[in-house]
């Protein structure tokens, strides 16, 4: 799922390389440590950690727990091959999941999906946006830069959300914005103008404007 970030904590080169590969095909964007040595500094860009138990130093307990108390909502998965009932109590003590290894990859890419989702929701990808419909929230290019927008913006991007693939006239947007106002046309222009460059649209491939019609969003844009 493009648009996540996932650091591997795992010191086995074999494994590591293989947990690279297989969630760099899916489209994650993957960071990859042998310990817990300097992982401090990039957690900030963290959207999940895949966390080895037996790591040197610190142990992936030790660390998950440091995760935890340093306040940071990241859900950790343990990849171990620990299989005794403690090991695994523990790991879903203090992380969301635990999964034993060897592993079926597909597996984890189920689990994995199922920990975003409860963690961030569920979101829809319209090129380079992903949107979270039910919190209000858009953004632009990954998970990390949320596009700002003001409140007459957000309605305005989510009322053509709401009617994706359909055309609404300007007189649909002061039916729902402003519907007792003076309906001066520019102002859907100038506001539709500052939405497009929130989410670098300056092309009008996502929000297009349909000639003598009015605006429509696309959830299918070409590049």
């Amino acid at each position: 799922m493009k648009g996540f970030t996932i650091l591997i904590v795992e010191d086995d080169t074999m494994i590591g390389g293989l947990l690279q590969k297989i969630l760099q095909r899916e489209g994650y964007d993957v960071r990859w440590k042998k310990d817990g040595t300097g992982i401090w500094n990039d957690l900030r860009h963290i959207d999940l950690v895949i966390m080895d138990i037996m790591l040197p130093g610190e142990d992936g307990y030790q660390l998950t727990q440091k995760i935890k108390n340093a306040g940071l909502n990241i859900p950790v998965l343990f990849l171990s091959a620990r299989q005794d009932i403690d090991s695994k109590l523990q790991g879903l003590t203090l992380g969301e999941d635990y999964l034993v290894k060897p592993f079926d990859p597909r597996e984890l890419l189920l689990r994995m999906q199922k920990m975003l989702n409860l963690t961030y929701g569920t979101f829809m990808q319209i090129n380079h946006l992903y949107i979270d419909a039910e919190r209000k929230k858009v953004f632009n290019g990954g998970f990390h830069q949320e596009v700002m927008f003001t409140a007459t913006e957000r309605k305005i991007f989510f009322y053509l959300y709401g009617h994706r693939d359909r055309i609404l006239t300007k007189d649909h947007f002061f039916d729902y914005l402003w519907p007792l106002e003076e309906r001066n046309q520019n102002i859907i222009n100038v506001h539709i103008k500052k939405v497009r460059a929130k989410i670098d649209d300056n092309e009008g491939s996502i929000i297009q404007n349909i000639y003598g019609e009015g605006y429509r969003l696309n959830t299918c844009t070409k590049k």
